[in-house]
């Protein structure tokens, strides 16, 4: 279980363009999902969640996930199981 001390959510709205307003960041996602961050991007570098959708604000590169894939994410989260997945 995720500390919620460590899940402070900031105002990221300014991080989303037009358009994008019902997608997630990765903090967002961290909180609706209950995952760390650090933990949801392991996931997407192994390809066992969708991959976000990424837009850049300034120099900052910003991870955007659907309403659509967070539905997926909560899904494919609650079918997995602990430890390492078998090699079959």
């Amino acid at each position: 279980m995720v500390s919620r001390a460590r899940l402070k959510q900031r105002n990221t709205k300014y991080m989303k363009p037009e358009g994008f307003t019902h997608y997630l960041t990765l903090s967002e996602l961290s909180l609706a999902t209950d995952k760390d961050a650090r933990y949801l991007r392991r996931l997407e570098a192994a390809n066992r969640i969708p991959k976000a959708k990424r837009v850049q604000v300034g120099q900052l590169s910003v991870r955007l996930w659907s309403p659509n894939q967070v539905n997926e994410i909560h899904d494919i989260l609650s079918r997995m199981k602990r430890g390492r997945p078998s090699n079959g």
